[in-house]
């Protein structure tokens, strides 16, 4: 067992929301406060879309909270990271309840948020409670599968780890790469081994396969474990259109496993299991985007993965995409 599951009940939503004094401040989710019969008048409750994920509007309502005790974050990824923000500035007590999977973000203590225009990553508070609703959870089947790819991402990122130590002599620390290692392997088999139905329907499964996957990160101080060319590629195509995280990063999974030289063929079966990819078209993916975000890809400093290898070579770049369009 670790901290993220230990801190895991099962209870339900409704009645607990309904219960809440008025000594706690909750961030909800709009889609996810309409699952349930909220009618509790008492705890002051602010819509994360009323404040967006800028730094500014939410160190507004940081300095116009310092009376409460508790942050309650009830929704998906973006409700969750203001929350457990707040949470972490007020040094109060921080109660999560994912409505969804479809990122780490509740077993994490970092957060991303936007300054002068820009995403930057921030210290955040980790979870006293994380409240489980099955009922809730099931109410989001593709939100939940698309958390997968935050596991799955763990394939490439280890590569960039290796490749790191290789070329800069960055140390690799044993126990947590053997640790992701294991994660990854156990939830290739877990996909292959089952119908996409029953993946989608096993939700105390998928939250402790992507919550995990998250708290390794935790463990080991920053997200190299889970987090290395995928996520470059990713962040690049969502600077450029409103697409799920999901879908960015099981694209730049596959695009940078075959950058990396490796065969692609095992992990494709598993993103295409997930059906992650599937209706990426639909928000604009289309091979001119691909090319474009493929074509200039940066760096990350701080994080050496292939993309630093082969920064700036196009004519490679493109061949990368000539071999992805024939998988």
């Amino acid at each position: 067992m670790n901290y993220f599951m230990d801190v895991t009940i099962k209870e339900n939503v409704e009645k607990y929301l309904n219960k809440l004094n008025r000594n706690t401040l909750m961030i909800y989710s709009p889609t996810s406060i309409e699952k349930i019969n909220f009618k509790n008048e008492k705890v002051k409750s602010i819509n994360w879309h009323d404040i967006s994920k800028t730094i500014e509007n939410i160190d507004v309502v940081v300095k116009g909270n310092n009376n409460i005790e508790k942050v309650v974050a009830f929704g998906g990824g973006s409700a969750i990271d203001i929350g457990k923000y707040i949470a972490y500035k007020l040094k109060v007590k921080y109660v999560c309840i994912p409505s969804m999977l479809s990122t780490n973000s509740y077993a994490t203590n970092k957060v991303a948020l936007i300054k002068a225009e820009k995403k930057i990553t921030l210290d955040a508070k980790l979870p006293n409670c994380i409240i489980l609703d099955d009922k809730i959870l099931k109410a989001s089947r593709i939100e939940n599968l698309y958390g997968l790819a935050d596991v799955l991402s763990i394939h490439t990122a280890l590569y960039d780890w290796k490749l790191a130590a290789e070329d800069i002599n960055e140390k690799i620390d044993k126990g947590i790469y053997d640790m992701s290692l294991n994660l990854l392997n156990e939830v290739i088999n877990f996909i292959l081994d089952n119908t996409v139905e029953e993946i989608a329907s096993n939700t105390e499964k998928l939250f402790e396969y992507i919550g995990q996957a998250g708290y390794i990160t935790n463990l080991y101080g920053t997200g190299r474990p889970e987090s290395g060319s995928e996520h470059i590629f990713a962040k690049e195509l969502e600077s450029k259109i409103d697409v799920p995280h999901g879908i960015s990063v099981s694209l730049g999974i596959i695009i940078m496993t075959i950058w990396q030289g490796r065969e692609v063929k095992e992990i494709l079966k598993a993103v295409d299991k997930i059906q992650v990819l599937d209706k990426m078209q639909i928000y604009g993916v289309n091979k001119k985007i691909i090319q474009e975000c493929t074509h200039n890809l940066t760096p990350r400093n701080g994080r050496y993965t292939i993309v630093d290898k082969y920064f700036n070579k196009v004519t490679y770049a493109d061949e990368i995409l000539e071999k992805f369009y024939r998988k």
